[in-house]
């Protein structure tokens, strides 16, 4: 993670954007083990933009939710809808 202010903004960001999509909320333990867990598992990975951004498909409270990954920030950084 770059910085503090980095992480807290990327929380609320997805936060926001997992409530606005889903109807689902994160909190920051669930958030720390999502990153935990895109940074060291890549067999949910989808597709891999330019340098720094990686997608993830999984499963979310029970919902299948895309996620967009920063190598940089070690984070997600967004929860799209995907469908392909």
């Amino acid at each position: 993670m770059k910085t503090k202010k980095d992480k807290q903004y990327s929380l609320i960001h997805v936060s926001e954007r997992l409530k606005e999509r889903f109807g689902l909320s994160i909190t920051l333990q669930e958030f720390d083990r999502l990153n935990a867990a895109l940074k060291e598992d890549k067999s949910n990975m989808i597709l891999v933009e330019g340098q720094d951004q990686e997608i993830h498909k999984l499963r979310f409270k029970g919902k299948l939710v895309t996620f967009a990954y920063s190598i940089s920030r070690e984070c997600v950084t967004t929860a799209l809808h995907w469908t392909t």
